[in-house]
């Protein structure tokens, strides 16, 4: 049984799909990529864990049993009286694009990788097969934290433990453009996959083309890297050879949100069963192309479409 961990923050998400009407779900980056991954995964050898801090509060309780549905492992969620998960808002145009709204000061994701959290936390995350996180885990951590959870990682990757990840730059979590600099690029140097957006990767480090970005992330030691373009095709570096894969063309875009998540699952749900890259990118952009035709993060399982 391989076993596969996610670190990250969840939130609570608020999305309004008309004026001062609410709905409420649960999402974040790493999560919605667990939740896909694990629906992609259901009859394999893998166990997917997620990584996170909670509250004591019944949101936090309510997350946990959603997750446990899902078939994600939650043993290691650690969880802080006084604490509460972090909440945005989100509203979509006519288009099906986003605006986000954050209350995450109190987040209680912050604590991750305190002294007493990182020294339970590293020889269980030791014992993974793989490790997946995101920018966003590094942007909402302090330096103290951040480097504890950096130093794991640096053990993980000696050990021989594959850690995958995704850019996903949010200017607004960061202090300084040169910090967001500073630690993608460690981690980067730590990582075997990326799986990036080409916007974001515009915005960190000016880059002029995808093979640009391909070529920078194998300079730092990224094995394989794939460049998310939205519609436009995606970009599939490794071993010497890049190509392109066309995204699914779709009809009517009702929410974007989650769809780099669901591709980042669709690929690595191909990858993980040994398929090619160019199939797991298939599976990416059709699981991407179904998931933004419904509003919010998380599709129903049902609307999941069959490989």
């Amino acid at each position: 049984m391989r076993r596969f961990a996610a670190i990250g923050e969840a939130m609570i998400e608020l999305a309004e799909p008309q004026p001062r009407a609410l709905t409420m779900s649960f999402a974040g980056d790493s999560i919605n990529t667990s939740v896909y991954l694990a629906r992609l995964l259901p009859a394999t050898p893998m166990q997917i864990h997620y990584i996170t801090l909670l509250g004591r509060d019944p949101y936090s309780d309510q997350m946990l049993l959603d997750w446990q549905r899902e078939g994600i492992h939650i043993d290691h969620i650690q969880r802080l009286p006084h604490k509460l998960p972090g909440l945005y808002l989100i509203r979509t145009d006519a288009t099906g694009e986003r605006s986000f709204y954050f209350y995450r000061s109190a987040s209680a994701a912050r604590e991750m990788f305190s002294t007493e959290h990182a020294t339970a936390l590293e020889p269980i995350l030791l014992t993974m097969d793989y490790l997946y996180l995101s920018s966003i885990t590094l942007a909402i951590l302090d330096d103290d934290k951040y480097h504890r959870l950096l130093t794991i990682l640096k053990r993980a990757h000696k050990k021989g433990i594959p850690i995958i990840f995704d850019t996903n730059y949010r200017p607004s979590l960061w202090p300084t453009l040169l910090v967001a600099q500073e630690r993608i690029k460690e981690v980067l140097r730590l990582v075997k996959i990326s799986l990036v957006t080409f916007d974001d990767e515009q915005a960190l480090f000016q880059d002029k083309t995808p093979e640009d970005c391909a070529e920078r992330h194998h300079s730092w030691g990224v094995t394989e890297v794939v460049v998310k373009q939205g519609q436009s095709p995606c970009l599939i570096s490794l071993d010497g050879d890049q190509v392109q894969l066309s995204s699914e063309r779709v009809e009517r875009v009702v929410d974007t949100t989650s769809a780099g998540d669901s591709f980042n699952a669709g690929y690595l749900s191909g990858r993980l069963q040994d398929k090619a890259p160019m199939e797991a990118a298939r599976i990416g952009h059709q699981l991407a192309a179904t998931v933004i035709q419904y509003p919010g993060a998380i599709i129903p399982r049902q609307a999941m479409p069959i490989f």
